[in-house]
């Protein structure tokens, strides 16, 4: 078998790789160097991130389910409550943002409220130290890119 070199999410570190492999493989009928046919950017990013043993990070609509897989996926974990900015317990989370820019306030952010942007309801927005407000969107092109994205106001 082909081990990790089968086709898995970006979030799992692996190698993901063109079709043009798999071709390549069946004509010389060997394992060819996986290097030549990796999806750069993002996947490489992440395979990258994983070899050297880096935090995991914590896709349009996708079910709240689905959401709250990938979260947990990047290493993330599910509140049971809206978080309270000016919360003790908020304020006292000892967590380091490593994916976020160090001249961004996004390095500050340890708690993040994800609503469904396409929705008709929009939520009042949250931005305040360790708490902020962002889109499903915006989640799901963290994850694709592998990096915390700038976050508008």
């Amino acid at each position: 078998g082909a081990g990790n070199r089968q086709a898995a999410g970006t979030e799992s570190g692996c190698w993901i790789l063109k079709f043009e492999w798999v071709k390549a493989c069946l004509q010389s009928k060997e394992c060819e160097q996986e290097d030549k046919y990796e999806i750069p950017e993002g996947p490489q990013k992440s395979r990258l991130n994983r070899e050297q043993l880096l935090p995991k990070l914590t896709f349009k609509h996708h079910p709240k389910d689905n959401l709250i897989k990938l979260v947990t996926a990047g290493g993330g974990q599910i509140l049971i409550r809206k978080p309270k900015p000016d919360s003790d317990m908020t304020q006292t989370i000892n967590t380091v943002v490593y994916h976020a820019k160090p001249d961004s306030d996004q390095r500050f952010c340890t708690q993040c409220i994800i609503y469904e942007d396409l929705s008709n309801h929009r939520p009042e927005g949250v931005r305040q130290g360790e708490v902020w407000m962002a889109p499903s969107s915006w989640f799901i092109d963290c994850v694709m890119s592998f990096e915390l994205l700038p976050l508008d106001n």
